[in-house]
């Protein structure tokens, strides 16, 4: 017959072998989580930062070199005597990174997510000398998340601000809400510039016939081409306009011409000469006032058919009589140069 003891010892002892195992298991489990994703049996050093604000970062925390978790936060406390004031992060990184954390390196706080639980990230350098065992990491100044929630909540408030200003009617925005009279002046305003566009693209107006008529368009593009060339002509001297421009001697000539004119203008404001004192002379000026009143009263009663001379103008039958009297003078004249002896008799008598 078998040992019934010696049987109950293997179940005994196959039952401690797999609580041995699965401790092993456990403790190796343990041993990776805590130490930050890096290899359990992986050589350890640690690195201390000063920071003015943790933000509720806790110890266990995972600490990043460039986005790859390579151990975790040990230790949160203050600082000594000489940390003026600021919070001491005890930080147990892998070997592996020793050469990517120097003094060129930074601890900032960072987040698992949005609002998650905190994180320390370390930038990784290659520049500067490795931060050794118990060494300390430059921190930044302040928590960049605070200092955005910060920001965020001054815009927040600056924007609570203007909505607050807009809901008692300050400002332009404030006004067109609030204001019936400018809300009225500018839907009439929208209108009025709805209208003109409407007639800007009707062909009807000049400005809807200058933006759609082809024609118009063509007849302004030739225009534009025609002083385009007038302005070449006027460039090369061509024309009197461009030989005033071009022409040195002519310009000089008309210079001299409106000089004169200057100067015959300041002669005739000084009372020089007839215009001068035509322009000047109170006298002249009432002499030939009361000449042309007298003329016009001459011309007048000729009008009028008074005197010989208006009678000559104005009666018919003695101009049919002072015609005839010319008629008969011509031929009287013309009988005497064709016959001068028949009226040129000269007698001479003696005693």
């Amino acid at each position: 017959m078998p040992d019934k003891s010696k049987a109950l010892t293997w179940t005994e002892l196959r039952v401690g072998v797999v609580s041995i195992v699965s401790l092993a298991v456990l403790a190796f489990a343990i041993l990776y989580i805590g130490g930050g994703g890096g290899t359990p049996l992986a050589r350890k050093y640690t690195v201390k930062a000063l920071m003015s604000d943790v933000n509720g970062l806790k110890a266990g925390a995972p600490v990043r070199v460039g986005g790859v978790e390579v151990g975790n936060v040990t230790r949160v406390e203050f600082a000594g005597a000489g940390g003026r004031g600021l919070v001491e992060v005890t930080m147990r990184l892998d070997r592996r990174v020793h050469d990517r954390v120097t003094t060129k390196s930074q601890a900032t706080l960072g987040s698992l997510g949005l609002l998650g639980e905190k994180a320390v990230d370390l930038s990784s350098a290659t520049e500067g000398d490795p931060i050794e065992d118990q060494g300390y990491v430059q921190a930044a100044v302040e928590d960049p998340f605070k200092g955005l929630l910060s920001d965020a909540s001054d815009s927040t408030a600056h924007l609570r601000r203007i909505l607050s200003r807009m809901d008692a009617g300050e400002g332009l925005i404030g006004k067109a809400l609030r204001d019936d009279e400018l809300y009225t002046r500018m839907a009439d305003v929208s209108q009025r510039l709805q209208g003109l566009m409407s007639k800007l693209e009707s062909e009807r107006g000049p400005l809807g016939r200058l933006v759609n008529d082809q024609e118009m368009s063509r007849e302004l593009s030739a225009a534009a081409k025609g002083l385009q060339g007038l302005a070449t002509r006027l460039e090369a001297g061509q024309g009197t306009l461009g030989a005033l421009s071009k022409d040195e001697e002519l310009a000089r000539d008309v210079k001299s011409l409106t000089a004169s004119l200057s100067e015959i203008a300041a002669r005739v404001r000084k009372g020089e000469g007839s215009a001068g004192r035509l322009f000047q002379d109170a006298s002249l000026y009432d002499k030939l006032n009361a000449a042309t009143t007298r003329l016009e009263a001459v011309l007048a009663r000729l009008d009028s058919g008074q005197g010989s001379a208006a009678r000559l103008l104005n009666d018919p039958g003695l101009y049919d009589d002072l015609s005839a009297t010319l008629k008969d003078v011509r031929n009287l004249v013309a009988d005497v140069r064709k016959d001068p002896q028949k009226y040129l008799r000269v007698k001479i008598s003696l005693f």
